[in-house]
This record gives C-alpha cells, structure tokens and sequence, in this order.
C-alpha cells in the first residue's frame, strides 16, 4: 500500500508543475539516477540533465540570454540540443527551433520573423556549413542575432 501511495503522491507532485523546468526539477529529486536522454554509447540521468542543463544556463546567461530573450536554433537531434533547449527553459527564453536542412532563404525568414537575438547551429554538419550561413544570414540582417556553434559544446558557467 505505501509504494501505491508514493508513486500517487509522486505523479501529483510532477502533475502539479507550473513549468518545464519546474518538472525537469522535480523529477530530478525524485529520481535522479534514472536514464533520461540516450544517444549511442552517453545517457544523462535526470539528476545529470538538471545539474548540466544548469550549468549551460549559466554559460547562455554570461552570453546576455535573460528571460524572454529570442533565442533560435538549428540543431540536429542530439544530447546537446536537448541541453540546450533545457538550459534556455531554464533562463525563460523564447524558443525558435529552424529545421537543420533548411538554407539561407528559409533561415533568413525565421530569423527576421523571430527577431531572434541569437542562433544557436551546429558548425559543419553533414558536410555543410552552417556557421558560414549564419554569419552571412546575420551581415544582411538590420538586426543581426549573435551566431554561436552549440553541437559538441555547449556555453558553460
């Protein structure tokens, strides 16, 4: 009867979240060593996801990211977007995820729409490079995004 009455209370104490973040936080003390993100041979437990996530929160914070900050990106699926995109949860920021295969014409639009203040990309990827295109994206731009490559690294503080 008691483990009855601990997953009820659990699953009401993840239910009653007001935020992302506050969930990943209370699923974090609830079980901190559960796997939570797989990717090949890593995995982050939901303790590790917090502390990380945190981590890059404050290196994004260093790099002027506040709460409502437009921040997009353009990653493939990977640990470090979902870091990533935690992080910026994190600090309250606006969202704008480009899809990875999409070019100038179409990220130039997402980011002039989005008014994003910076861009997140994976440097060269699969055999083009994405760095190059922001840059260029952004110098066309009356109100460039600052450009930073987030795909084996992340901002860490």
């Amino acid at each position: 009867m008691t483990a009855v009455n601990d997953v009820t209370a659990s699953a009401h104490a993840l239910g009653a979240s007001r935020t992302f973040w506050e969930l990943i936080e209370r699923r974090a003390a609830l079980t901190p060593d559960r796997p939570v993100l797989l990717q090949e041979d890593r995995r982050l437990t939901f303790g590790e996801l917090r502390d990380r996530a945190e981590r890059v929160a404050a290196g994004l914070y260093g790099m002027g990211v506040r709460a409502g900050s437009v921040v997009a990106w353009q990653l493939p699926t990977r640990l470090e977007t979902a870091l990533l995109s935690f992080a910026l949860t994190r600090l309250g920021a606006v969202q704008t995820p480009v899809i990875p295969f999409y070019r100038d014409r179409e990220v130039r639009f997402a980011l002039r729409e989005s008014g994003a203040a910076f861009f997140a990309v994976p440097g060269a990827w699969r055999g083009f490079d994405h760095t190059a295109m922001a840059e260029r994206i952004a110098g066309e731009l009356d109100d460039p995004p600052r450009v930073f490559e987030a795909y084996d690294t992340l901002p860490d503080g």
